[in-house]
């Protein structure tokens, strides 16, 4: 009884598409898993929905665990493990797959809980994710926030959190073991996501493709009319994301 009458008063309450991208919202689709992780403990970056001043010290704390206390540590891996066990048991899986953004900070740690994880790392224009992060935060955090921020104070962290990650994972992807990372450009998948999904299982030598493309492809079917948010580039935009994010754009080979 409890969980169809939570699923029906919480599909009430969300939208039907999710506003940053125009992607399908329901409670029973995937998720980020840090929204669980959120619920389960309080050493969390997501904090900063309700306390957005504090954005920064928990991007160093709970994203780059530069700061974060030995405690804080042993309960983040404590909770995880927990989470992923959770999930396969639920799904009766026997591997589990992570879609995390925070994750991004993590490889240090994440290498340490499970030694031989392979890692997906999707690059996007860092145009399109300025426009679509700001008005993202800046929509959401001021309506759920307990403390006062301007717009200009949000965007202003989410350009140094973002500067932060990047550094972060090109300092510590060299960790990974050797065939256990692919780097993906969102706008190849976008292209040819069947063809890119088959290259992922080959690269990362992963099992079950054969036995899974028949599903992959009606679920790749039912996203043929999914058009996405369009942004237009502002002088304003472009100077911030070149000055600030302009590592980003060299590396990944990224230009307007």
């Amino acid at each position: 009884w409890g969980q169809p009458f939570f699923k029906k008063n919480m599909s009430f309450l969300m939208p039907d598409k999710r506003p940053t991208d125009n992607m399908e919202l329901k409670v029973d689709l995937p998720q980020e898993e840090e929204f669980a992780l959120a619920n389960m403990m309080p050493y969390t970056y997501y904090n900063f929905w309700f306390f957005p001043k504090h954005m920064l010290e928990y991007c160093d704390r709970y994203l780059l665990f530069d700061n974060t206390t030995e405690h804080e540590l042993k309960v983040f891996k404590e909770t995880f493990l927990k989470l992923v066990k959770i999930s396969l048991w639920n799904t009766h899986g026997s591997q589990f797959l992570s879609k995390n953004p925070p994750h991004t900070g993590r490889v240090k740690t994440l290498l340490e809980m499970f030694p031989n994880a392979k890692f997906i790392y999707l690059k996007r224009n860092p145009y399109t994710v300025f426009e679509s992060t700001r008005s993202f935060f800046t929509n959401t955090i001021q309506p759920l926030r307990l403390q006062d921020i301007t717009n200009e104070q949000i965007e202003s962290n989410l350009i140094e959190v973002y500067r932060r990650l990047f550094y972060k994972f090109e300092e510590q992807k060299g960790l990974i073991p050797e065939g256990n990372l692919i780097e993906v450009k969102f706008e190849d998948f976008e292209q040819d996501a069947f063809a890119m999904t088959e290259d992922i299982y080959r690269k990362l030598n992963l099992p079950g493709f054969e036995s899974s493309k028949a599903e992959i492809e009606k679920y790749l079917g039912k996203k043929k009319g999914y058009k996405k948010n369009q942004y237009r580039y502002d002088d304003r935009t472009i100077q911030i994301v070149e000055e600030n994010w302009g590592m980003a754009l060299k590396e990944w080979g990224y230009s307007l």
